[in-house]
């Protein structure tokens, strides 16, 4: 489907079609619509919501700022409708999430990849590769950390960003 669509920071209002999106979601991990609640109301900042021109959320990321690294913003989940995919929207939505950001002191992404998640990894590096920023990998979560069989995470620490390089 192609078309226009709004990108904003999230409202509560916004929180039940985001936990219905990572539902549909094939790959992403589920969590509770009361974490998705949370952190709309706590994130909106460091996160957005890409909203179509009929008003469905057809995606989102959420993020977060550390204490321990306020030049960073963790991109934290990252979802696009699997029904609605829209060529270049979450390049899109991490370029608006991060030229939010940069007026707040951040010089960096983080965010953690799975190793098989090959469309994502290829975005980041992209997306470094257009900002001029340099890209640091290391895992953060092996696998077995995990109960389940979930993969390892790396963490991806990309910086610092060049912003006048954004659209």
């Amino acid at each position: 489907m192609s078309g226009s669509y709004l990108l904003r920071p999230p409202g509560v209002g916004d929180a039940l079609r985001m936990w219905h999106l990572v539902n549909r979601s094939e790959n992403l991990d589920q969590n509770s619509l009361y974490s998705y609640s949370m952190w709309c109301r706590d994130f909106s900042e460091s996160s957005v919501v890409a909203e179509s021109e009929d008003g469905e959320v057809i995606g989102f990321i959420t993020g977060y700022r550390r204490q321990e690294a306020p030049d960073a913003l963790f991109a934290w989940q990252t979802a696009t409708d699997p029904e609605d995919r829209r060529p270049g929207l979450p390049g899109a939505m991490l370029e608006t999430l991060l030229r939010r950001a940069g007026t707040r002191g951040v010089t960096h992404l983080e965010t953690t990849v799975n190793p098989g998640n090959r469309p994502v990894i290829m975005m980041l590096e992209k997306f470094a590769s257009d900002t001029g920023a340099s890209v640091e990998r290391s895992t953060l979560f092996d696998a077995s950390q995990f109960p389940d069989e979930h993969p390892s995470e790396v963490l991806y620490r990309i910086g610092p960003i060049r912003f006048s390089s954004l659209r």
